[in-house]
């Protein structure tokens, strides 16, 4: 029992004294407790509250998301822009450079004019062509030990075309071969030969001749001749041959899903669409002041929706198809050097990120598809060697666990960049 105190009395449910000027009835005390408790108790806020409230913390987090996903996006582009960085200055000092004479070239002094080279069938298809129109192949077993495939060809002359192999072109299981001329022909080779024929055929029309150039799409075949651009819908079944008039003759030739361009002596670049009859082109890129007398020598489809130029004056551009319309190029490739040779080809590696083209001194440059400029140099490298002979071909390859292969064909030989690989092997 608690002791007495003068002017204080204790608070049983308190357990302390308090004055007794602060005493209070029973019924207050337990009105006041009551409210006191009441006031701690959390209460349910109304529905619209709540739902006002969840909508908030929902942006907040969705907010939150962005920003994070904007971050990790930036992460990845710098980290894509530092690799790319990486792999340039890899190649850009490439010194392993190997040679692959063809011999039959070398006794009739003849000299390669085209080459292409692709993987089928757990086999290596290599075939080339000369200026006197022999088209050879070597077929190499990827099973076979790799020095005898990296250090040279066993090439084969397998017919004769009666003038110079103009282009190579290998589309699926499927080869063609178009020779110049005013007799011009196209050799037919199925890389499977036990499912189509072997064959060799003309154009049937006498005003087709002088095949500057051929891409091969599917079983869809277009021809750059004289003063027009061929179309061969079904090259497989020898179907109707279509004429596309342009007006000039045709060095450069691309396709796209149903879309083909034609690049002409004059300058100009044609788009005709292939599910139509019409054989009349739409002008593309059309800029008379500029593209006057700067023939057009190569095109190639980049990304789907790109076209890579270049011209005779040796300017290399990339153009966005999105609006044909515009002449202004969305990246341009300095350095490069070219004043009247029409044979001055370009290659792309199969993944997209770089261009390679030989000039008229018979040097080939290397630039970065991705940011155009200056070409790529090295102290080092071997593209800063030029050939005795112009470069007539070039083709870039995957080869292996992810390296690439540039081809360059000068003379009578065949030249191999392991691209990035700084010491022979």
């Amino acid at each position: 029992m608690p002791r007495e105190l003068p002017g204080l009395y204790w608070d049983e449910e308190r357990q302390r004294y308090f004055p007794l000027s602060s005493a209070r009835s029973p019924c207050a005390s337990a009105s006041t407790t009551s409210h006191h408790r009441d006031r701690t108790k959390p209460q349910a806020a109304p529905k619209a509250t709540r739902n006002f409230h969840d909508s908030k913390r929902h942006k907040i987090r969705t907010l939150l998301r962005a920003n994070e996903d904007a971050r990790s996006s930036l992460r990845t582009s710098y980290k894509n822009k530092l690799m790319h960085q990486i792999t340039c200055s890899q190649i850009a000092r490439t010194s392993c450079l190997t040679s692959s004479p063809v011999q039959s070239l070398v006794h009739t002094h003849s000299a390669i004019t085209a080459f292409q080279t692709v993987s089928h069938n757990n086999s290596v298809y290599s075939f080339s062509g000369d200026t006197r129109g022999w088209f050879y192949s070597s077929i190499v077993d990827l099973g076979e030990p790799v020095t005898g495939y990296r250090t040279s060809h066993d090439w084969r002359p397998e017919f004769s075309l009666s003038s110079e192999i103009s282009s190579i072109c290998i589309s699926g299981a499927r080869c063609i071969a178009t020779s110049f001329g005013p007799e011009s022909k196209i050799l037919h080779l199925p890389l499977d030969s036990d499912l189509e024929d072997i064959r060799v055929t003309r154009v049937i029309n006498q005003s087709v001749r002088d095949v500057w150039t051929a891409d091969l799409l599917g079983t869809r075949l277009v021809l750059g001749t004289n003063n027009q651009a061929v179309l061969i819908n079904d090259a497989a079944e020898r179907a109707t041959v279509s004429l596309l008039k342009t007006g000039s003759d045709v060095f450069a030739v691309a396709q796209d899903n149903n879309m083909i361009y034609a690049g002409s002596r004059a300058g100009v670049v044609q788009r005709f669409d292939a599910r139509i009859s019409s054989t009349k082109g739409d002008r593309i890129l059309n800029d008379l002041d500029t593209t006057r007398n700067n023939s057009v020598t190569n095109l190639k489809i980049v990304s789907d929706w790109q076209l890579l130029m270049s011209n005779i004056d040796g300017s290399l551009a990339l153009f966005d198809l999105r609006f044909p319309v515009n002449r202004t190029p969305i990246i341009s490739f300095t350095g490069n050097i070219n004043t009247y040779t029409t044979k001055t080809p370009i290659a792309v590696d199969p993944r997209e990120d770089f261009l390679f083209a030989a000039g008229q001194d018979r040097c080939v440059r290397i630039w970065s598809l991705r940011s155009g400029g200056s070409p790529l140099v090295s102290p080092v490298s071997v593209f800063q060697q030029s050939f005795e002979d112009p470069v007539r071909a070039l083709q870039v390859v995957e080869e292996g666990k992810g390296g690439m292969i540039l081809w360059a064909a000068s003379g009578t030989a065949l030249y191999k960049y392991n691209l990035g690989q700084t010491m022979e092997y």
